[in-house]
């Protein structure tokens, strides 16, 4: 399912995925982006704190280098009719349930493995575990930002992700996107 879903077995014994922590190197994490390096060294311990969203760094166990990180919160989007019937969904409401990842980024040093895709693939288990705690969430959701990338809804689309017929139209700088988990 997941752009080269094949590497993360070798992936997985170098990494660690841990909670967002003042005592990882922050600033020096570095995915191109001012925007999203100024949210990790920033903004995210506020939002956090806030409860806005929760966010998880991917660890190099070898040298402590943040890899990644995603901010995930809860969300919810609209299914018409026949994305419902697409979904197998028989339900009387069209608002669905998500887990959204509010932003999903890379160190620019770590662009060798497919480690976005392998984030991707680790929010799969986060949601299940959310379900498993008694909380029902069957998606996925993602705005894809293209402010900077016009090839981001690209990344998502080769892991899975397909667009939602209902865009928000006051989003001009991104687009909305789905994975159904189950």
């Amino acid at each position: 399912m997941f752009y080269k879903e094949e590497e993360f077995e070798n992936i997985l014994p170098m990494v660690e995925l841990v909670n967002y922590s003042p005592g990882y190197r922050l600033g020096d994490f570095n995915c191109g982006s001012e925007d999203y390096n100024s949210f990790l060294t920033n903004d995210a311990k506020y939002y956090i704190q806030e409860n806005i969203c929760q966010v998880k760094l991917l660890i190099n166990k070898q040298n402590g280098d943040i890899i990644a990180y995603m901010a995930l919160n809860t969300d919810s989007f609209l299914l018409d009719p026949e994305e419902k019937e697409k979904e197998k969904l028989d339900i009387p409401f069209n608002s669905v349930p998500s887990m959204k990842i509010g932003k999903l980024a890379v160190d620019i040093n770590y662009k060798d493995l497919p480690y976005g895709s392998f984030m991707l693939w680790l929010s799969m288990g986060l949601l299940e575990k959310i379900n498993e705690s008694g909380v029902g969430c069957r998606f996925i959701a993602v705005d894809a930002d293209i402010t900077e990338r016009t090839d981001t809804p690209d990344f998502y689309l080769k892991n899975g992700f397909e667009y939602n017929e209902k865009q928000n139209k006051k989003r001009a700088k991104s687009l909305s996107m789905r994975l159904d988990a189950f």
